[in-house]
């Protein structure tokens, strides 16, 4: 007989004011704010972190393009497409010693011209500095840019520059659907962070947009000169997103996959030039045509594991599959596929499988004390009488 048993929590039973409390308590030690201008001091400090980060791999825009985003006129729409843009780079402060502690960047995108009722919020760059790795203030860096949105699109309808299907309703985004974009590494078992990342995005309601119709790249951000004398060298990313509100379905219609290409293109066509632009957004594009002339109306959204027990959704994103399968043979592209993780499979042809099993053992190994509803996988041990733990789907 069991003499004690473990406590576990279920979000359902907090009451609304629990959850404003705990969040309170969280984010006390921590001020997020938003840099307008270059001019703010810490400006140079805020894009260095990012750039550090993520520039090395062509990955970041430099300084001053990003300068540039934030002068531009959030309330003149792209004179190429149509599209109104608000580039923003939020900075997360410690209270107590001033210092920065996590840098996020990114746009939020609307063009009534590609759909009258899609918000695209852009999550482009995300950098917890060690300090304040771990803590709740990464999940909240990931949904700031929400309320940039709201606020921005009651901007734009104020002055009469886009039409609101609710404008009396900001509780329900004004009618608006809002998708949170995202761009990660496939999964690869030899790169441990692309793990970490796709399980904080997967238990923050992101998926997939599915890769055989969605084969997604971002441009090489690398200065046009530097471009010019080596090789264009896009990157192959997953493309997540976040149907805030939508998260349960399953999947996404092809007009709304259209919008989201197109609106974070137009992003990268003001600030990058079209000269390396066309290719990576006609790929994704000719995809969903051919998909639009076969019949289909909508594609897969693909799940993302967000534990022990449903790892096996990374074989579907499985970095060396997707991209022989969906990518062309692009630099990046060629360099993996004859890189060593050709050898490795060569000579196990069972590593992925593997290696997904020992990952599952390790994250199984980890206690988790709250979980979100009962109504999913509640199952009570027949010969204990007691609650078994499941992770639900």
């Amino acid at each position: 007989m069991d003499i004690v048993t473990s406590v576990r929590l279920c979000l359902k039973d907090l009451y609304a004011q629990d959850l404003v409390e705990m969040i309170e308590r969280e984010t006390r030690r921590y001020d997020l704010e938003c840099i307008e201008h270059p001019d703010h001091p810490d400006f140079h400090q805020a894009w260095q972190i990012l750039w550090d980060a993520f520039g090395p791999a062509g990955e970041m825009e430099t300084e001053d393009v990003v300068r540039e985003m934030l002068l531009y006129d959030r309330f003149s729409p792209s004179p190429t497409s149509g599209t109104f843009i608000r580039y923003f780079l939020i900075v997360a402060r410690d209270q107590k010693s001033g210092e920065i502690r996590g840098v996020r960047d990114g746009r939020v995108l609307v063009n009534a011209k590609y759909a009258a009722d899609v918000c695209v919020v852009y999550l482009s760059h995300i950098f917890m500095l060690p300090e304040a790795r771990g803590s709740v203030l990464t999940y909240w860096l990931r949904i700031a840019p929400v309320e940039l949105a709201v606020e921005f699109l009651f901007g734009l309808n104020q002055r009469g520059l886009f039409a609101l299907p609710m404008p009396d309703a900001p509780g329900r985004y004004f009618g608006m659907m809002i998708d949170l974009a995202a761009e990660v590494e496939f999964y690869s078992p030899d790169d441990r962070l692309s793990l970490q990342r796709i399980l904080f995005y997967g238990r923050g309601g992101f998926d997939v947009i599915d890769p055989r119709h969605f084969p997604y790249a971002q441009p090489d951000f690398r200065p046009l000169e530097e471009v010019r004398a080596t090789e264009d060298r896009p990157h192959p990313f997953m493309l997540l997103i976040r149907r805030v509100g939508r998260e349960r379905q399953a999947r996404l219609p092809i007009q709304e996959a259209r919008a989201v290409m197109d609106l974070i293109y137009d992003d990268f066509e003001i600030f990058s030039g079209d000269e390396y632009l066309q290719t990576t957004l006609d790929v994704v594009l000719d995809r969903l045509e051919a998909r639009a002339a076969a019949g289909k109306t909508d594609v897969a959204l693909l799940p993302l594991p967000t534990g022990p027990k449903d790892l096996g959704r990374l074989r579907r994103i499985f970095r060396w599959d997707v991209f022989r399968r969906y990518y062309p043979r692009t630099p990046i592209v060629e360099a993996y596929l004859e890189g060593p993780v050709r050898e490795t499979i060569a000579a196990n042809p069972k590593w992925f499988e593997e290696a997904i099993a020992r990952t599952a053992i390790e994250l199984a190994a980890i206690p988790r004390r709250v979980y979100a509803n009962r109504e999913r996988g509640f199952e009570i041990d027949p010969d204990t009488g007691l609650a078994i733990e499941r992770v639900p789907r």
